[in-house]
Formats: structure tokens, sequence, C-alpha cells
């Protein structure tokens, strides 16, 4: 067996174990890519229900702070005295 045949043995048997490598490494890249995209929707997910709930906490304690201003601001009803008969 001369060089060149020896050299074509070893590259048919090398190369489509490299395009195999490669399709591997390249089909694990792009999981990677898209388990890093779907965790990145998760966090702003969460972060945008964070922010929702304080903004809810902060627009309920402005409501009572509202309710206590009106509260203060009607007159204050005078009971009727029982000693009228």
């Amino acid at each position: 067996m001369s060089t060149a045949e020896a050299v074509a043995v070893i590259l048919g048997a090398a190369v489509p174990l490299l395009v195999a490598l490669a399709s591997l490494m390249w089909w694990a890249y792009r999981r990677g890519e898209a388990a890093g995209e779907a965790k990145a929707e998760r966090k702003a997910g969460e972060r945008s229900l964070a922010e929702d709930k304080a903004r809810i906490r902060a627009l309920e304690q402005q409501l009572g702070e509202i309710l206590a201003e009106i509260a203060a601001l009607q007159p204050k009803r005078r009971r009727a005295l029982q000693l009228l008969p």
C-alpha cells in the first residue's frame, strides 16, 4: 500500500468523524443558546411580575391613604340626644 493510499484511507475515516463531531458540537451550541434565551425570557417575566406586584402594593397603599383622607373630611354625624321624648 502506497503512502497516497494510506493517506486516503486515514482521511476517509477521519473526515466523517470530524464532520460528525462538528455537527454534534453545533447542535449542543444551538441547544445552549435556546436554553439561554428561554432562561432570559423567564427572568424577564419574573422581573415584570415582581414590578407589577410592587405597583399593586403601592396602589393599595395609596387607596388606603385616600380612603383615610375621605373619612377625615366627612363631617361627623351628631347623634340625636337621647333626652328628647
